[in-house]
């Protein structure tokens, strides 16, 4: 069945609320097209929250290549935050997403971050004192840290893996076992760790720093995407723009349309002080029956240790 548009779900619940249908929704002045609006982008919020492993229709892989470190020449000096006399290019190294390994700085893993360079620098500074003086000294500077998707709500559990080394991650850490990791003795460990960092929540940790030069390596996760809705035709996936709201009367959505209707009208009626009650008691066990649907069920054993599936 062709999912409904904007100003399809919105003429829906007008009418069976005895209301006036609206010929547009975006750009109309009228105030309960407006309110109507308003509160199905917040029904949009609340119902792509509803399901705790994401809508299967909101599941998204992120495949990550990490990049391979660069190598660089300079001079350190004890108690001093800057490597200087570099020889290399620093084109691909960003502030604040990459971090330094070399003898005579600090030797924990991914400790050593770079906080100001440019693609032009023959000085780098870093967050922590060098802990010798060297000439000439061999420096990687590796990328530990990277962008989450632009569309990333929330992880899917026990999804993060290294494809290279056919093997799970650690993770997510926590603040204290991640500055464990970064300001304790340790440099490496059996397994790669990650954790979400801010400031602005969007940024994906690993570590130790990736060192290899010769073998990158491939991460991948899988997450929850925070756009539902759709701009374009299905017939024609090059068209099709992802957002996070509707904002054209032809949008459609990829959640399920009824329960948006529903959604609508009993959040409308509540706005207007009338019995909504039941409209929101209908809309409830409308929705946990799409959530036991949703992607199917696994086979429950009844064993109380059951083998393992390998």
């Amino acid at each position: 069945m062709p999912k409904k548009t904007l100003l399809e779900l919105v003429n829906t619940a007008q009418a069976e609320l005895g209301l006036t249908q609206s010929s547009t929704d975006i750009g109309n002045t009228d105030p309960p097209t407006v309110q109507m609006l308003a509160l199905l982008n917040l029904e949009l919020d609340e119902l792509r929250k509803e399901q705790q492993q994401g809508w299967t229709a909101l599941q998204t892989e992120f495949n990550l290549s990490v990049i391979p470190p660069v190598a660089i020449t300079g001079t350190i000096n004890t108690d001093s935050d800057l490597i200087t006399a570099i020889t290399g290019t620093l084109t691909t190294v960003e502030a604040q997403f990459w971090v330094a390994l070399a003898n005579g700085l600090p030797s924990s893993g991914g400790a050593c971050r770079v906080i100001l360079t440019s693609a032009t620098a023959t000085t780098i500074q870093l967050n922590m004192l060098a802990i010798a003086s060297d000439t000439g000294v061999s420096v990687l500077l590796a990328k530990d840290t990277y962008d989450l998707p632009s569309d990333f709500d929330r992880y899917i559990g026990n999804t993060w893996w290294d494809r290279t080394h056919y093997w799970a991650l650690f993770g997510p850490d926590s603040p204290q076992l991640d500055q464990l990791h970064r300001s304790g003795i340790f440099t490496t460990g059996p397994r790669r760790h990650f954790r979400q960092i801010g400031p602005y929540a969007n940024r994906y940790r690993i570590w130790p720093a990736p060192a290899e030069i010769t073998e990158p390596i491939q991460l991948v996760f899988e997450y929850v995407s925070n756009t539902p809705v759709i701009t374009g035709s299905d017939l024609e996936p090059a068209t099709i723009v992802k957002k996070q709201y509707f904002t054209v009367d032809t949008d459609t959505c990829l959640l399920d349309d009824r329960a948006l209707i529903m959604g609508l009208k009993w959040r409308f009626w509540a706005q207007k002080g009338l019995n909504w009650v039941p409209l929101a008691t209908q809309y409830k066990n409308y929705v946990e029956i799409l959530k036991a649907r949703d992607g199917g069920n696994t086979t429950k054993s009844l064993v109380k240790n059951p083998s393992s599936y390998l």
